[in-house]
């Protein structure tokens, strides 16, 4: 599986570490000959990528208008449109059109998938571009081949040629919008890293700190972003970034800084258009999220994801949302803004989650048997908070069973010191009581 999985394109930029994490996720099924996978216009849950035969992608199936829209082959990945529509109808039909083998991978893993290794989306993107590039260039051959027949024949459908032209010159309705959507669609998404060292990456490529000039731009998307870059009003900005000031020069500060900031992460913003990025409404201040994308909302959505699939019962999934959204923990939140109030109280909020998570992955490896790894987690909460009595006690508990007693004893005076010297105080009765039964035990 894992040398299969090594070889199909989507999954080209995963390291090992990713193509084992990918390896526990996908199923492999195997379909005849003329076999319907699924239906246009049904609920769809999976993607499928084709290890062996060739599949038919089909519109309108059974019906007078039904026609092929191309066949897929090995290396390709079908059934990824349902995933980008809002209620997951599926787009087309697909039937084998030889035996096939797929591999099969359902939305929450393949978003697992995507918050680990984003390149994951960017292959997938690309390939719906050149899709639907594809789809374009037929349409214009036909088009194309219309026109050449009216032009031959003189028919232009009882329309003159100079309304034809007149009809065909004529924007359509909504044009603009359209025109919008264009250049929309040429910006690259914003990537911002808050957990540990802040960056932004304008696509792939990081904005450099030559670029920012001064400290407020970045400041004020610190803030927003901290808000949590949904209608933020603009008052409680000019609170964050300048408590002082009076309401005016509050506000003539708060746009000029704005404005830097736009212009900061989008060099080539047109006036006429407005910004991307970061928009101004009602006094509300909204971060676009089809084009930004911070590892602060991945990381939420990752324990969210992993609590639900706890609530389910099933562990093994939990654990795997769970290890996706401790990997992009590399730090504390915007952790070179140690002495910012309102960055503070955010930073505490994240470092109690990915404790929690650490602590919920460390049971689950615990209920499973896995005793190593279940130590390594609680050696991460350690790491993080020295002061974490139960963590010590559970890591005396492990050693012990794992018949290394004096590992266990060296992890009582560990605690014993880190709690004398954060906080002035003595070990706890219970972990005083684990510690004296594993030195007593012959």
């Amino acid at each position: 599986m894992l040398e299969l999985l090594s070889t199909v394109p989507l999954f080209a930029s995963l390291g090992k570490r990713e193509i084992h994490f990918l390896a526990d996720m996908v199923k492999t099924v195997d379909y005849p000959e003329n076999t319907v996978l699924f239906r246009e216009g049904e609920i769809g849950n999976h993607l499928y990528i084709v290890v062996e035969g060739r599949l038919d992608i089909l519109r309108g199936l059974g019906k007078p208008e039904e026609h092929l829209i191309r066949v897929a082959g090995p290396g390709e990945h079908i059934g990824e449109m349902c995933f980008l529509r809002q209620e997951g109808i599926r787009s087309a039909t697909v039937r084998t059109r030889t035996a096939v083998r797929l591999l099969e991978l359902s939305r929450d893993d393949l978003e697992a998938l995507m918050a680990r290794r984003p390149s994951i989306a960017v292959a997938i993107a690309r390939g719906l571009t050149n899709r639907m590039l594809d789809a374009e260039n037929r349409l214009l051959d036909i088009l194309n081949g219309q026109d050449r027949l009216t032009a031959g024949t003189g028919d232009s459908g009882g329309q003159s040629e100079s309304s034809a032209h007149q009809s065909r010159a004529q924007p359509p309705i909504g044009q603009e919008d359209a025109g919008e959507r264009s250049r929309r669609s040429g910006i690259p998404r914003l990537r911002i890293k808050a957990l540990g060292n802040f960056q932004v990456l304008r696509g792939e490529t990081r904005i450099d700190e030559s670029e920012w000039k001064a400290k407020q731009p970045k400041l004020l998307l610190k803030a927003i972003l901290t808000r949590g870059g949904e209608g933020v009003p603009k008052d409680v900005l000019i609170d964050d970034l300048w408590p002082e000031s009076t309401p005016d020069s509050g506000e003539s500060s708060f746009k000029v800084v704005l404005h830097r900031l736009r212009k900061i992460l989008e060099p080539s913003l047109q006036q006429s258009f407005g910004s991307s990025y970061i928009s101004l409404k009602n006094n509300l201040v909204f971060l676009n999220r089809s084009l930004c994308h911070s590892d602060l909302d991945e990381f939420l959505v990752l324990q969210k994801k992993g609590r639900r699939a706890e609530e389910t019962h099933d562990p093994e999934r939990a654990v795997r949302f769970y290890q996706s959204a401790l990997d992009l923990y590399s730090g504390d939140y915007l952790s070179e803004d140690l002495y910012v109030d309102w960055v503070e109280q955010r930073r505490t909020e994240m470092r109690t989650t990915y404790l929690d998570i650490l602590s919920r992955v460390a049971e689950l490896h615990m209920t499973k048997g896995r005793l190593k790894k279940a130590a390594e987690c609680y050696q991460s909460i350690i790491k993080t908070d020295p002061t974490s009595e139960e963590a010590y006690q559970k890591l005396m508990l492990i050693y012990s069973t794992r018949g290394m007693p004096a590992k266990a004893a060296k992890m009582f005076e560990t605690c014993k010191k880190a709690l004398e010297t954060e906080l002035g105080v003595e070990p706890g009765q219970l972990t005083v009581s684990i510690y004296r039964r594993i030195i007593d035990t012959p």
